[in-house]
């Protein structure tokens, strides 16, 4: 039974929601953003096999191991059942970086729900964005996939929704849940996950030297006139 915690966040009926999850393991459509729920969940086990030997291709030889034949021999399935779950390569590629991603803005707008609106609820989103940036191994696997979503027009388009998600976690940690206080925040956002991405990129290549907290510490105090400005942040 859902809580009522996460009655105040999820705002999409269940059948709809259940429904755009298999439409995307389809390869039919995109999930509307950042569902609480589990994307595996929504997959038959057959697809859930299928994407976890994508992850494991993914992290032991990069993109290219993401071939459907050899996806198919990993999970033990045939050629066949990855185009009748998720319709082409670029769903179960869309499926894939959906997984990585999903467990970690769950986590923030748990946390962030937990919390009233105002400094303690940004300084979660921060703390929480910093982890994130900070996940060399998740962010290793979506950096091997995000070179090739920049080229293949279908991949890019379901990535950009993907990417929509990430910004509303932003807003929705924020409680920007009118649709002026949206437009006003969703440059920061926007910068948000710009810096996570930047700062991740960082750590990855040198992880003694980059500073993961100590730079979105600093961000933290940059952004707190402007969070003032739109009320995100009770001046007192």
């Amino acid at each position: 039974m859902t809580s009522p915690r996460h009655d105040k966040w999820e705002r999409y009926d269940v059948n709809e929601r259940d429904e755009k999850r298999l439409s995307l393991a389809r390869g039919e459509g995109l999930p509307k953003p950042l569902l609480l729920e589990d994307p595996m969940e929504a997959l038959a086990p057959t697809a859930q096999r299928l994407l976890a030997a994508a992850q494991s291709l993914l992290a032991s030889g990069g993109f290219e191991a993401l071939k459907l034949s050899a996806i198919a021999r990993e999970a033990g399935e045939s050629k066949a059942s990855i185009g009748y779950h998720f319709g082409n390569k670029a769903g179960l590629v869309t499926a894939l970086i959906d997984s990585f991603a999903h467990d970690a803005n769950r986590g923030l707008i748990e946390d962030a729900g937990t919390l009233p609106t105002g400094e303690e609820r940004i300084h979660a989103l921060i703390d929480g964005e910093s982890r994130i940036a900070a996940d060399a191994e998740s962010y290793q696997s979506f950096f091997e996939v995000l070179p090739h979503a920049l080229r293949d027009e279908d991949l890019r388009e379901r990535v950009a929704v993907l990417y929509e998600g990430y910004r509303d976690t932003v807003l929705r940690c924020l409680d920007a849940s009118r649709p002026a206080a949206k437009e006003q925040l969703r440059p920061f956002a926007m910068l948000m996950i710009a810096i996570v991405d930047g700062l991740a990129i960082q750590h990855g290549l040198d992880p003694e030297g980059a500073d993961v907290s100590a730079a979105t510490d600093l961000w933290e105090r940059l952004v707190r006139p402007y969070l003032i400005e739109t009320g995100s942040l009770d001046q007192s």
